[in-house]
């Protein structure tokens, strides 16, 4: 898959909109993915290109300025054009191609992205004009959509950077024109993500997008909080932050973060602030953010000294203040997403938020205490005496506040961390790919954890399978080692192979029986290589393996297995299982040359340099030995003859397992994977596995019985 993400030099990249490409190129990183972020408008003098943390950047400037038209869409109509006359040049792998574009200004240059390549195009709702002016009050944004403009309509405050001009002078005609643009900004899009499903429902029924074109994926972010965020490390670390901040250990701290705007209800915060003055006269509000300092700092003149602006800060600055603050405050008047709200949420900071648009779906009443808006028929208001009292119930209810604080923590695991992001996104872009994938085999690699490469591993099968141009292959990312399993939900019963690349934590009893189901009912399963070290105490699983070796396994997990002149042999005698001597070439022997997917292959192969594993053992029962492979005491091996390619025998299904293909530290020193016998086998089991047959005729570089044949490229 190759993915491109258009990102542009403007406000909503240095706020939500960036963040939002920073967690997406971050939680897809090592996925197998091919991605780019195109800056576009940038402030760069000429085009250029960089590699920042393993992901492409380029960045395409803006037009000089003596060279622009006077006509301000022609000139972004031009400017996309060249753009994509660019892309055109440099985009070389044109396979699986996506473009994801985060601006709905982005219409036209979805239409010449269309117009120039065989892709798709994914668009992202990140914020509507109209939130800026109506906020939540959507039946005034449906009134205005529906009249005509007259001069007593006019009058709509706006956001002072948009292209489509609603600051010229504030009409409801110029939000009735960035509706229009965005809807069809939405129209031109194969996939349109919304952060909530408040924003589907109104591209459903007021933008008229069909609800099969729309996906809900929330945003999601990178952990950034360690051990000391529970017990009295906490309260260590917040004593020294404070002291570094120069706020005293008692002042109590009411924090809001964001754009210092009339949208994020900045006004009704300060009102709010002045009654808790009254009872808690020992109370700072911190202002983090930037914007319209002036105005809200005469507002705010009579409890000026009681308020902190900080201005906009870095990452780290704000996230020590998320760490030292008694409660979080988001009184926005609209907001389809609430970042602030989860970065508050993962930090474990109790929530005082409006029940406002997407804002009301990210936090739930576990981890924060609600406030209503009032939706007036021309306005949207927040009663700031409710405001107050829930900001004070929190500061004088710190057994409350943690508990909040603790709940907000653990929503923020499920629902909003990057792994659950990530497999969203993933899932997302798969199945936009897979529309075009017409009669392919449905197929998912399970990877993530390993005792060996599994990051080389899973992209080189990938790869291989999706060269062949018989498989649609998707990829199912475990959680790291040691952390939570619950989100890792891979969709077995949707595919008709599953590929095992995995070897870690044993998985949620709910996932575990969704497996089991998947092979009971004959689905088809590829083993690979250490996917057999996994799970020792499922028994199941190794039933369905057949046989494994190491984590301490020995005769109670069943026989040692292995050929012995020409025959299978079940060995119960005591003895640790799986081993192998040093990597080395060998060669294959085949055991079963009418099998579908030994036919017409040569009787013996030599394969590169690989681990040999050796005295295996486990409780499956093998259906068919397809080759083996001596293992030499002279290489530190069993000097027996053993199984390297096999299938088994369970319930319904057609299980493939090779031992063969250890990854090396790259995909480019990965030989035992760029062994070509190594990939027609592996293709060819994994045809078998899906579909009982083999259509691929025997390849003419398949090594021979005496030479190795590689291929580097993995086709």
């Amino acid at each position: 898959m190759n993915l491109y993400i258009f990102n542009q030099t403007r406000r909503g990249a240095l706020f939500g909109v960036g963040t939002y490409i920073q967690e997406l190129t971050a939680a897809l990183k090592d996925t197998g993915i091919t991605i780019c972020v195109v800056n576009l408008m940038s402030d760069k003098p000429q085009i250029l290109t960089e590699e920042i943390d393993g992901i492409k950047h380029w960045h395409i400037p803006k037009v000089i300025a003596d060279q622009r038209t006077t006509d301000n869409q022609k000139q972004w109509e031009l400017y996309f054009r060249n753009v994509v006359y660019l892309l055109r040049l440099h985009i070389k792998d044109k396979k699986d191609l996506i473009f994801h574009l985060n601006f709905y200004q982005s219409g036209k240059l979805a239409e010449e992205l269309k117009n120039a390549f065989s892709c798709k195009i994914v668009s992202v709702a990140h914020f509507s004009e109209w939130g800026f002016s109506v906020y939540d009050n959507l039946e005034r944004l449906r009134r205005i959509l529906n009249e005509e403009d007259t001069q007593e309509n006019k009058g709509i405050a706006g956001d002072p950077e948009s292209s489509s001009g609603r600051n010229d002078n504030g009409s409801n005609e110029n939000l009735k024109k960035s509706f229009e643009e965005e809807k069809n900004y939405y129209l031109r899009a194969d996939r349109v993500i919304c952060l909530s499903s408040y924003m589907q429902e109104i591209l459903c029924r007021d933008y008229g997008i069909d609800a099969t074109k729309i996906s809900v994926i929330p945003n999601g972010l990178t952990d950034q909080v360690f051990q000391e965020i529970a017990g009295q490390a906490r309260n260590d670390n917040v004593i020294l932050l404070r002291s570094n901040w120069n706020i005293s250990p008692n002042e109590k701290i009411i924090l809001f973060a964001g754009r210092i705007d009339e949208v994020k209800g900045v006004s009704y915060l300060i009102k709010a602030f002045r009654e808790v003055l009254k009872t808690l006269p020992n109370s700072r509000l911190i202002i983090a953010g930037s914007g319209n300092y002036d105005t809200y700092m005469q507002e705010a003149k009579d409890v000026c000294t009681k308020i902190t602006f900080t201005g906009l800060l870095e990452k780290k600055d704000l996230y020590e203040l998320y760490r030292l603050a008694d409660v979080g405050v988001t009184p926005s008047l609209f907001e389809p997403f609430g970042y602030v709200a989860v970065e508050m949420m993962m930090h474990g900071l109790p929530v005082v938020a409006t029940a406002t648009s997407g804002l009301n779906e990210v936090v739930d009443d576990t981890c924060e205490l609600k406030i209503p808006i009032t939706v007036l028929p021309e306005s949207v208001e927040i009663d700031t005496s409710v405001l107050a009292q829930k900001i004070i119930y929190l500061l004088q209810n710190p057994a409350t506040a943690k508990k909040l604080g603790r709940n907000g923590r653990k929503r923020y695991l499920e629902k909003y961390a990057s792994k659950v992001f990530r497999d969203n996104m993933l899932q997302m872009y798969q199945s936009i790919c897979r529309s075009n994938e017409g009669n392919k085999i449905k197929t998912l690699i399970v990877t993530g954890q390993s005792n060996h490469k599994w990051e080389v591993s899973h992209i080189a099968i990938k790869q291989i399978l999706d060269n062949s141009g018989l498989f649609a292959v998707d990829v199912a990312l475990s959680p790291k080692a040691g952390a939570m399993m619950s989100n890792f939900k891979p969709d077995f019963a949707s595919y008709q192979l599953v590929v095992l690349d995995y070897c870690g934590d044993r998985w949620m009893e709910e996932t575990e029986k969704s497996f089991l189901s998947f092979v009971e009912k004959g689905g088809g399963l590829v083993v690979y290589h250490a996917a057999n070290n996994a799970f020792r105490h499922w028994k199941e699983y190794n039933q369905i393996t057949g046989f494994g070796g190491w984590e301490d396994r020995n005769e109670t997990d069943g026989p040692y297995m292995y050929i012995k002149e020409g025959q299978l042999v079940y060995d119960d005698s005591q003895g640790l299982g799986g081993s192998h001597g040093s990597r080395h070439e060998f060669v294959l022997h085949c055991s079963n040359p009418d099998h579908p997917v030994t036919k017409g292959l040569p009787a013996a192969w030599r394969h590169a340099q690989d681990e040999l594993y050796d005295r295996l053992r486990g409780p499956g029962i093998v259906k068919d030995v397809l080759f083996w492979a001596y293992s030499d005491p002279e290489t530190r091996g069993s000097g027996r003859d053993e199984i390297a390619i096999f299938t088994i025998d369970y319930g319904k299904a057609r299980i493939f397992h090779t031992t063969l293909g250890h990854a090396g530290n790259t995909l480019e020193n990965n030989t035992a994977m760029q062994c070509t016998g190594f990939q027609v086998t592996l293709l060819r089991g994994a045809e078998w596995a899906a579909t009982g047959k083999v259509t691929q005729q025997v390849p003419d570089d398949f090594p021979t019985a005496t030479t190795i044949s590689l291929r580097k490229n993995y086709k």
